[in-house]
């Protein structure tokens, strides 16, 4: 997995394989504000080095809870290997990724990673001044990764792929996550640190047959705080 995600990180030509390597694992946020729930940061009277920035998440607890009854039905019913903790990680390298091809306007190598319909839509994205220059979230940068939701899906396939006696079935998972980080702003005189919340939506098709890859279906800049330098 490590090994994979290095290499990824050392070649464009290997961006579209974030995913694919979240395959090959042993395997409740609304808009707010800095000072508001779920997150907030910590800092001195001073600006603070974006090493020492430090973001506190707080999940809804009634959300967490929920999503642990669904991945225990992911594991039940789709994925018995499936692994939080090393998904997230190829999580946090994928959604890195995206920030990186979108701030170049490298379109064309976020094919296979992301869908043809949202890449369209990031295209068309309206970016402030600020946004457009302050984009990328490296993974050491990163602090918060969060599942928001999961949802499995089962639909019996037509007569062709199975029997009334064995139906066919087609396994479809959605898992949204929250990757929060920070980031050395573009503009330094301006600002001290940047804020940054993506949101991502993570698809496999379970079906069996189909090839163990996951596609970003959704993705967006959930939230953004520039902070003023004192």
């Amino acid at each position: 997995m490590s090994a994979v995600m290095r290499r990824v990180c050392f070649s464009n030509q290997l961006y579209k394989h974030q995913l694919a390597a979240l395959s090959s694992l042993p395997l409740s946020t609304t808009k707010h504000s800095i000072h508001s729930s779920p997150w907030r940061y910590q800092s001195s009277d001073r600006d603070p080095p974006p090493s020492k920035m430090k973001v506190m998440y707080i999940p809804n607890p009634f959300k967490w809870l929920n999503n642990r009854m669904d991945i225990a039905n992911l594991k039940r019913d789709f994925d018995p290997n499936f692994n939080e903790e090393d998904f997230k990680v190829g999580a946090k390298q994928a959604v890195c990724t995206v920030t990186e091809l979108v701030h170049k306007r490298e379109w064309g190598d976020l094919k296979g990673l992301i869908t043809q319909k949202m890449i369209d839509k990031l295209r068309k994205t309206k970016w402030t001044a600020d946004q457009i220059h302050n984009l990328v979230l490296s993974p050491d940068n990163v602090q918060v990764v969060q599942f928001n939701d999961i949802k499995l899906q089962s639909i019996v396939a037509d007569s062709e792929h199975g029997t009334s006696e064995r139906p066919c079935y087609r396994k479809y998972c959605d898992i949204d996550v929250i990757v929060i980080g920070t980031c050395i702003p573009y503009n330094q005189e301006k600002h001290s640190i940047i804020l940054l919340e993506y949101f991502a939506r993570f698809h496999r098709e379970y079906t069996e047959g189909k090839l163990p890859e996951w596609t970003i279906t959704n993705f967006k800049l959930q939230n953004f705080q520039a902070v003023p330098r004192r």
